[in-house]
């Protein structure tokens, strides 16, 4: 795979990865979840790391550090690849980790994400936190810049 695919999909994944940690301060009175959107901007790192920040979110304001943890992976789609990344939120009321598999398709710009909270390494109001978000998004100059919306549902321990 060469350079620019690869790096277009890097950054495709840390956007999506930035988009799990947004979310709304409307919550469910009776579960302790709620539902989740707001706006990641990502940018390329260029070295296997991604950073950005997530606004429009509520609780889930803040900045985002996403680190690739495999290659792009060819799917039967010649212009898909498929990619993973572990993702950092950093907030005023924590921080929250997530696990992600990302598609990002080359030929369009775009990137989809499915965001997976990990409950053993959130602090904070993060600590504990459950359930899935999702990313999706668009680049419109070849990776180095992504812009995506999240949306889904956090439920928080406590």
């Amino acid at each position: 795979m060469n350079l620019k695919i690869r790096t277009l999909a890097t950054f495709a994944l840390v956007v999506l990865t930035i988009g799990l940690f947004l979310s709304s301060q409307t919550a469910s009175a009776s579960s302790g979840c709620h539902k989740a959107k707001g706006n990641l901007s990502i940018v390329n790192n260029g070295n296997g790391t991604t950073s950005g920040i997530i606004t429009q979110g509520g609780r889930l304001n803040g900045t985002t550090q996403a680190v690739f943890t495999s290659m792009f992976t060819a799917t039967p789609d010649p212009n898909t690849f498929s990619f993973t990344d572990d993702l950092t939120v950093t907030t005023e009321k924590g921080i929250l980790q997530t696990h992600n598999v990302s598609l990002f398709d080359v030929a369009n710009g775009l990137v989809t994400a499915i965001v997976r909270i990990d409950p053993n390494a959130g602090t904070g109001k993060f600590a504990g936190a459950t359930v899935l978000l999702y990313i999706n998004g668009k680049t419109t100059d070849g990776g180095a810049t992504v812009e995506a919306e999240i949306t889904g549902e956090i439920c928080f321990a406590n």
